[in-house]
């Protein structure tokens, strides 16, 4: 991986976590550039904190009563920031599900009773800042009321509904209620699900409910531009996960996104070979 895709990596963590921390009160993330020519404008800030140039980008937390700041220093990534924010304090919203709702479903799949819905309501205080809290007591609640199967009833009807169009607004809520009712069906999401010999996890299937290959897995593909190239001088490896929206924006004669590159839906499918 070159530094400069570990940087961008990096960057996309930082504005997830920004992203989620505008609902969390007393609590500020903000960037600060430092130049490294001309003015050199917050160089004093690098040169306070002891960082060089290769340190970038570098993540410190602030708080009162603390003089220096602390450095985070695990990987780069929005799950594992957040939780380690959350150990110092922060009552940030998680990307996934909540661990500590999540044992106490367990418990209330082994015993449904009140006494874990209870349990689950007294959390939700403690989570507030998390849109997913509500949902597990109301789950809860939905199961005593019409059975164990509720949850894996709701998957079915939650992907019905977002096989079409919704506002995403409420994708974004019903995504989420997936994520918590996963766990009460006891379902797989597609990122620890394993396809079989031969298949590509579908780039876009991260945190998608399902344990079925065509939900979770596609087939090798491989992409057919050749030489051609897109308008701004991209042959297909260009387009992936993070730019896939632009697929067919820089479209030319000879070049076609949709036809040629397998993350825009073309490209050549290789149904792999089966045992025998």
């Amino acid at each position: 991986m070159s530094r400069a895709v570990a940087i961008e990596m990096k960057a996309d963590a930082f504005r997830t976590v920004c992203q989620l921390a505008y609902a969390v009160p007393n609590f500020f993330a903000a960037e600060v550039p430092v130049q490294r020519f001309n003015q050199k404008e917050n160089d004093d800030v690098r040169e306070k904190l002891n960082l060089t140039l290769d340190d970038f980008p570098a993540f410190f937390l602030f708080m009162d009563g603390a003089g220096e700041g602390i450095r985070y220093a695990d990987a780069a990534q929005a799950a594992n920031m957040i939780k380690w924010l959350r150990s110092r304090g922060i009552s940030m919203p998680s990307i996934d599900t909540i661990d500590e709702l999540d044992e106490v479903v367990l418990d209330f799949l082994n015993e449904p009773s009140t006494r874990h819905v209870d349990r689950a309501r007294e959390l939700e205080q403690k989570y507030r800042n998390d849109a997913k809290a509500p949902m597990y007591t109301k789950i809860m609640e939905k199961s005593l009321a019409q059975g164990t199967s509720y949850a894996a009833d709701e998957v079915a009807r939650v992907m019905k509904i977002l096989e079409g169009k919704v506002h995403p607004q409420k994708r974004a809520e019903l995504s989420d209620k997936l994520k918590v009712l996963k766990v009460f069906a006891k379902m797989e999401a597609c990122d620890v699900f394993q396809c079989p010999a031969g298949y590509q996890k579908k780039f876009d299937a991260a945190g998608i409910i399902g344990s079925d290959e065509a939900t979770c897995c596609k087939p090798p593909c491989v992409n057919t531009e050749g030489d051609e190239h897109d308008a701004q001088g991209h042959h297909c490896d260009y387009y992936d996960e993070r730019t896939a929206p632009e697929c067919g924006d820089w479209d030319t004669g000879a070049f076609r996104a949709s036809r040629m590159c397998c993350a825009c839906g073309g490209g050549h499918v290789r149904m792999p070979e089966a045992e025998t």
